[in-house]
């Protein structure tokens, strides 16, 4: 690739005439790229640790506050008000429940411990105090066999690396040595040891100046140091992906790999028997070429493996797989004409859950494939957090919609009978909210879902605020989710919307109609569902606050660039924006297959036409833009919002503000601690309410009577 550095001047342009000036420094770089000339104006803004970038984000914060809405500190007392319910979602692992609470709002979650879920939790470990001077976090936990020991895996100040620590439980006492650089890994226990997976590298800032490489698959034995940690699997490539995870009764370790090429995807799946054997390596019994199959192991049994694959079942089935020979299957579970979405092996039995595109519902069978309970989700609401195993009777699971946080269900995998554990207590009255689903036509007439949630006496006259949110992407599906800045939001008369965007997982081959070169009919399916609203009467315009993160964030970035004319806010979290140079930093090598890559001359001309960095034009006026990114995320860079600011700063028109609330000491999730979730919810939706006008007249007070 021929790179030629065409201007390097200072040059400074407003932000704003009405408000605050903004500056930035162009530092204008040209690429040539399969013959096309591209600018590049604020790659300066790439290294976010350089003292011209961190004065830069300094001056940027300084404006940013300025135009801090008008009841940022009502929200920022409301938040915290409403998100005191009496609701600990409870975890299963071995003979314990784990919850977590917030005893200290300027500090990360406490992690308890109960004997039964009936019981209070008593303290087992503050994560704030494990190592003075780092702000660690507690993202996953995982007993031994002998429920002695809890794995820990860290965070610290909300970074994908995570270091993993063990807890005596009776103690509750750190023992033996970390294990550090692990990055995107579960963690399995087997015998008296675990598996992780850890990068070759010895600094953590390299995410944020290039890839990392070198993921490998190890096995650590307690009591022993790191170095002396079993390599299980390191792949040819450097630049190579693969999953793995031990099976529910630890017969086997299952690898999903990719034989020739681990960058696309897994197109094998091998084992290896448990305890583990130096003389004996993986065997493959499954392969596949078919582009878009997936696999995933559920579990033992008898001596045949269960799995769940879409590989000749378009909406998914489960099999029952002979280990050996390869490929070598019978259908265990006939394929429904609803959408698989979740299966897990419990006790005796598997569980499965279903969807026809409007309500869900789930399914128990036992290890025959004979159907012993089932019962329905209720319309608007999905079930999250499944937690037990294959040796215990009782299974613990939540469910939530978009108006109300979750609720735990506790279900007897011998009787099958479900009761609550608890009642979630709120203080605020939801039954004037509800959920509708609406279909609207995209652009080339494809018919798109969308959830809409509103007070129940609301008028569709036009002019109701409405937040847009969308994802559409990497084959997640668009399930109701809870968040109680949205409640204050539908209680001052919102309507939260939220398409099942293609690029999702929402129905059959709707991740591959919304990815790659197709990726263009996710932003189509955004812009159709605005134009919808406004149709409908809804909404208008003037009143769209659309709302996206991560590949929400591309997503927002790309329809706003497109059709700035349907939306007066946009609100980004952690989003994607320069589409020709994402795949250059951490593992963004791995989203290759979900977006392209402009090394690719196909790939490169799609990108271009749609990154939201390189689309920016001179004089139009771009909706009011929040751009929300975080010091330590090493998934998706904070220079991609750096970057989109300062373009659209430099060529946007300037009736709008476009700003930058960066937080300190978070990652691509945000922070971990209560108090600064808080805050940064009060910006976002007080910055929303004051562009869409509505802190004229403003509703906080909605307690339960």
């Amino acid at each position: 690739m021929k790179f030629v550095v065409s201007l390097i001047v200072c040059l400074f342009i407003a932000g704003s005439t009405t408000l605050s000036a903004q500056s930035t420094f162009i530092q204008s770089k040209t690429d040539t790229i399969w013959g096309y000339e591209v600018q590049d104006h604020f790659r300066w803004l790439e290294d976010i640790r350089d003292p011209q970038t961190i004065s830069w984000i300094e001056d940027q914060k300084v404006y940013s506050n300025s135009l801090q809405g008008k009841y940022y500190d009502n929200f920022v007392n409301y938040i915290k008000l409403y998100s005191s319910i009496d609701y600990n979602p409870l975890r299963k692992e071995g003979k314990y429940y784990f919850s977590f609470r917030i005893d200290n709002p300027e500090k990360p979650p406490i992690l308890y411990y109960h004997t039964s879920p009936e019981k209070s939790g008593k303290k087992l470990i503050d994560p704030s105090v494990i190592n003075q001077g780092k702000n660690f976090s507690i993202d996953n936990i995982k007993i031994s066999p002998d429920n002695k020991i809890l794995a820990l895996v860290l965070s610290e100040d909300g970074s994908d690396w995570k270091t993993i620590k063990f807890l005596d439980i009776e103690t509750r006492k750190i023992v033996y040595e970390n294990l550090d650089f692990v990055k995107y890994s579960p963690v399995y226990w087997s015998e008296d040891g675990l598996f992780y997976i850890k990068y070759d590298v010895k600094d953590k800032l390299q995410a944020f100046k290039g890839n990392i490489g070198g993921r490998a698959l190890y096995y650590h034995k307690l009591g022993t140091s790191p170095d002396e940690d079993v390599l299980i699997y390191m792949p040819k490539q450097k630049h190579s992906f693969f999953a793995f995870e031990v099976t529910p009764h630890g017969k086997y370790l299952v690898l999903y790999h990719n034989s020739k090429n681990d960058v696309d995807g897994y197109n094998t799946v091998s084992i290896r028997n448990l305890p583990l054997n130096e003389s004996e390596d993986f065997k493959e019994f499954i392969t596949s070429s078919t582009k878009g199959d997936y696999f995933d192991v559920i579990g033992e049994n008898g001596n045949r493996l269960l799995v769940e694959s879409n590989s000749k079942a378009p909406n998914g089935a489960i099999f029952s797989y002979n280990l050996k020979e390869l490929n070598s299957r019978e259908v265990f579970i006939n394929p429904y004409s609803e959408r698989l979405e979740y299966t897990k092996m419990l006790y005796k039995s598997v569980l499965r859950i279903y969807s026809n595109g409007k309500q869900s519902f789930a399914i128990i069978c036992n290890l025959k494939g004979e159907q012993v309970a089932a019962w329905k989700i209720p319309e608007g609401y999905s079930i999250t957090g499944f937690s037990g195993c294959v040796y215990d009777r009782i299974a613990i699971y939540h469910f939530n919609s978009f108006y109300s946080p979750g609720y735990f269900y506790q279900i007897d995998l011998e009787t099958y009978e479900r009761k609550p554990l608890g009642k979630t207590v709120t203080f605020f009255d939801i039954k004037d909210l509800t959920t509708q689903k609406v279909w609207y036509r995209s652009k080339d007439s494809t018919l798109i879902p969308m959830y809409l949630t509103h007070q129940k006496d609301m008028k569709q006259n036009g002019k109701n605020p409405t937040i847009l949110y969308g994802y559409g992407g990497f084959g997640v599906s668009m399930d109701p989710f809870f968040n109680v800045s949205n409640l204050i939001f539908l209680k001052n008369g919102g309507i939260l919307a939220t398409p099942a965007l293609r690029g999702g997982g929402d129905f059959l081959g709707w991740h591959e109609q919304g990815k790659r070169l197709n990726k263009q009919n996710t932003f189509d399916d955004f812009i159709a569902a605005a134009e919808y609203l406004v149709e409908h009467k809804f909404t208008e315009p003037n009143k769209i606050a659309a709302m996206g993160g991560s590949n929400g964030g591309l997503v927002v970035g790309a329809a706003m660039t497109q059709r700035p004319d349907l939306f007066k806010v946009v609100v980004s979290r952690a989003g994607l924006f320069d589409m020709l140079r994402y795949h250059k930093f951490n593992i963004g090598y791995v989203y290759v297959d979900e977006y392209g890559n402009a090394t690719d001359s196909v790939d490169f001309v799609n990108l271009l036409k749609y990154s939201p960095y390189h689309n920016v034009k001179n004089g139009v006026e771009y909706p009011a833009t929040l751009l929300v990114a975080s010091d330590n995320d090493d998934r998706v860079n904070p220079f991609h919002s750096f970057k989109f600011l300062a373009q659209l700063q430099a060529l946007g028109a300037k009736n709008n503000p476009y700003i930058l609330y960066y937080q300190a000491n978070a990652g691509h999730s945000g922070s971990s601690v209560f108090d600064q979730r808080v805050n940064q919810d009060a910006f976002i939706y007080s910055f929303i309410f004051s562009q869409l006008g509505m802190d004229k007249r403003i509703y906080f007070n909605f307690y339960e009577q």
